[in-house]
């Protein structure tokens, strides 16, 4: 250091040597304004808190000792370390990074992702193999192997989450210190959310554990905003993730208004899966994670965006199989009471993925991806003595579903596997707890909702497994006797369905505010209705009357999805449009006795404006109406004609309708009553020419749109930057 202060020489000295000898004797400037001051570049007059930091409500960040800790901790905001350090402003960033600094220390601090996760290989995959044989010669290098194939493999957890900037990550987390909610609110939708969707669906394996963090993480936030020290004591991304799922579930079941609800519960499933991304989920899931996912995917379901929510679950069960959640753990006498904890949980929660994935799926007539084999049930101690509780009777209900009533199992049921089938979803009741067995034996309200939800859930199931002999096309190899023995019990088990739903609603808000109940039972209703047992039956359309009074009262149909600015309603939900349809062909069913209202065209009855969607019908016979055919003639002459043909009704009402327009110059004198001499297509009843289950999958599950609508099409011209050296206004030339 002795030649900074030598003479130098002139002539040799260089232009880098003299921007040297500059810096080194700079004079070093301290500065006595505290840390928030000094961002803002204002006078400070260095009190403890100082004047400008009480004047704008945040006397907690006054301090005078440089923010150097953010950099060397773990508890930083990002998993990105740059996030701290100065940078050029952008063009549209405010050049005052003090919202974004009040916002981190409103939130809290929460510590990173732990780069270490435990992967599930394979016995027979390389790393696997690798480790074995590492581990029997030198245990020492397992680590080392571990890392090595990482990356080969493309498993390296430390990169940062790759679908997002970590400048937008930063950008995010300044906004949601305006949508924190207060203490009060927090435990308002907690506690709503561990009474109601907890006993039913149990998306948090320990709720008193959570419950417990919860409290010590709302008093130490309440301590730091009277202190001038922070004593919090980080949490991770993924566990504040857990926590808004909480309150977004808890939201959509809590005793509000309709707009309030939905406006609080996609704040929140937004700021949710917002930590989640802060969290790296794609690249280190862990169980707060997944549970947090699952809340998520609920969240939507219930938000009457089912096809999200399935596809989301197909995500999260990845997840969870990337963790060997799957994966049975063996557990005997000699292990200790943590690990025998842990591995329930783990168990808990691969169930509860393959429960929600299994019920969605079902609904849909699809293959579940979590039919592989698994875990063991997680079941209590005292679950074979005592009984079952709900949780375990769902899951075994799930299993029985994925096992047996996979779109592949029921093509090739026979009679006998059917009828089996159902006594073994059956018997499920018979092995509940003493108090959900029967209504009379219920000791609590809970109870007896638990004991109406298992008898609505196994009544639907059984009637999915009779379904094949509602079919009336060949190939399920039924004679007439089965068919009418399996028909009839069907019959019955939907109407079972639609019973229970109704006994619900009486109690509670869970049936009409949750996707999978609704769906149970307004489907149910609307196939008795295509059976012809609206007529026949007395008690089947008193339920349906019942059902359709319950749905219309509460359900808010004017949109098909909820928007960010939500309009304030007398309404209790939302129906999708595959819901709202089927309420309205039930209604037109119970009133008219028809799909469609005498009258009325088509397009405005079932699907209407508001839904977008459309029901396909099929018109193959409507062409014999030219050579004076009956109304009765044209349903059986076309069954016949789908029969023979063996089309979808798309290509029999395509075909149908060119057919309609080649005789456009035959048409019989008998037709001249109908409106310029061609009968009017939505005069007719679907129901008089389509059977019973071709009719109900028209009107939930409508036919896929068009490729590339322009529906979602918008104009992105996106301003180009000029080549290097090119100034801005030149012209460009292509």
């Amino acid at each position: 250091m002795s030649d900074a202060h030598e003479s130098p020489n002139l002539d040799e000295l260089t232009p880098e040597e003299a921007s040297r000898i500059i810096h080194s004797h700079r004079k070093v400037r301290y500065g006595t304004a505290c840390w928030p001051c000094r961002q803002r570049k204002v006078k400070c007059d260095n009190k403890a808190p100082c004047e400008n930091c009480v004047k704008r409500e945040h006397p907690q960040l006054c301090s005078y000792k440089p923010n150097r800790s953010a950099t060397g901790k773990s508890g930083s905001f990002s998993d990105t370390a740059s996030q701290t350090k100065k940078r050029p402003h952008s063009p549209d960033e405010p050049a005052s990074r003090s919202q974004s600094n009040e916002a981190r220390e409103s939130i809290s601090a929460y510590e990173s992702e732990p780069v270490e996760i435990t992967r599930d290989f394979g016995q027979n995959s390389i790393p696997a193999l690798l480790r074995e044989q590492t581990a029997a010669n030198k245990p020492e290098d397992v680590n080392v192997i571990r890392q090595d194939m990482r990356s080969l493999l493309g498993l390296d957890n430390s990169a940062p989450f790759p679908l997002m900037s970590g400048r937008h990550l930063n950008r995010l987390t300044s906004d949601i210190s305006s949508e924190l909610p207060s203490d009060r609110e927090v435990m308002k939708l907690f506690r709503t959310y561990k009474e109601i969707p907890q006993p039913f669906w149990g998306f948090v394996i320990d709720i008193d554990d959570l419950e417990s963090k919860l409290m010590v993480y709302l008093e130490d936030r309440a301590k730091n905003a009277r202190a001038s020290t922070k004593t919090t004591r980080p949490v991770s991304a993924s566990w504040l993730a857990l926590l808004f799922g909480v309150l977004a579930v808890g939201s959509q079941y809590h005793d509000s208004p309709y707009h309030i609800r939905t406006r609080d519960s996609q704040n929140y499933i937004q700021i949710c899966f917002h930590f989640l991304r802060l969290g790296n989920f794609l690249l280190r899931p862990n169980l707060d994670s997944i549970q947090a996912m699952l809340m998520v995917g609920f969240v939507l379901l219930n938000d009457m965006k089912a096809e999200a929510s399935w596809a989301l679950l197909g995500l999260t069960c990845r997840l969870a199989q990337s963790l060997g959640l799957h994966r049975t753990q063996h557990i005997d006498a000699r292990s200790s009471p943590e690990a025998v904890k842990k591995e329930m949980s783990r168990r808990k929660l691969w169930w509860t993925c393959l429960w929600h994935d299994t019920l969605t799926s079902l609904s849909f007539d699809r293959m579940p991806m979590t039919n592989i084999p698994c875990c063991p049930i997680p079941m209590s101690p005292t679950a074979e003595t005592e009984g079952w509780a709900y949780l375990e009777a769902m899951y075994h209900l799930n299993q029985i579903i994925s096992q047996r009533l996979n779109p592949d199992a029921i093509a090739a049921a026979t009679y006998g596997q059917i009828l089996d089938n159902c006594v073994v979803v059956e018997n499920i009741r018979d092995r509940l707890l003493a108090q959900l067995k029967s209504k009379d034996a219920c000791k609590s309200a809970l109870d007896r909702l638990q004991h109406f939800a298992i008898r609505l859930h196994t009544a639907f199931i059984v009637s999915v497994c009779c379904r094949p002999a509602l079919l009336g096309r060949g190939g399920n190899k039924l004679d007439a006797t089965q068919k009418k023995f399996l028909a009839d019990r069907c019959k019955a088990n939907l109407t079972e369905t639609v019973r229970m739903f109704l006994a619900m609603h009486q109690l509670s808000v869970i049936p009409t505010r949750s996707w999978a109940f609704t769906y149970h039972g307004l489907s149910s209703a609307v196939l008795l209705g295509l059976l012809g047992e609206t007529k026949a039956d007395p008690e089947v359309r008193q339920l349906q009357g019942d059902l359709i009074s319950a749905l219309s009262a509460t359900a808010a149909k004017e949109q098909t999805s909820p928007q960010p600015h939500i309009q304030r309603s007398d309404h209790d939900i939302e129906l999708s449009g595959p819901l709202s349809r089927a309420l309205t062909a039930l209604k037109n069913i119970y009133d008219h006795g028809s799909v469609l209202r005498p009258g009325v065209k088509r397009e405005g009855s079932i699907s209407g404006p508001a839904s977008g969607t459309r029901t396909p019908l099929q018109f193959g016979s409507l062409s014999s109406l030219s050579n004076g055919a009956t109304h009765g003639q044209i349903g059986q002459n076309a069954q016949a004609q789908a029969a023979q043909q063996e089309l979808d009704p798309h290509q029999n009402a395509a075909l149908a309708m060119a057919e309609l327009q080649q005789q456009q110059q035959s048409v019989a004198p008998g037709m001249a009553d109908f409106a310029g001499g061609i009968p009017e297509m939505s005069a007719f009843d679907p129901g008089t020419y389509m059977e019973p289950l071709d009719l109900y999958e028209s009107i939930f599950w409508e036919s896929p749109d068009p490729f590339n609508t322009g529906v979602d099409s918008m104009n992105f011209d996106f301003l180009a930057h000029p080549p290097p050296g090119q100034p801005p206004q030149q012209q460009f030339y292509f």
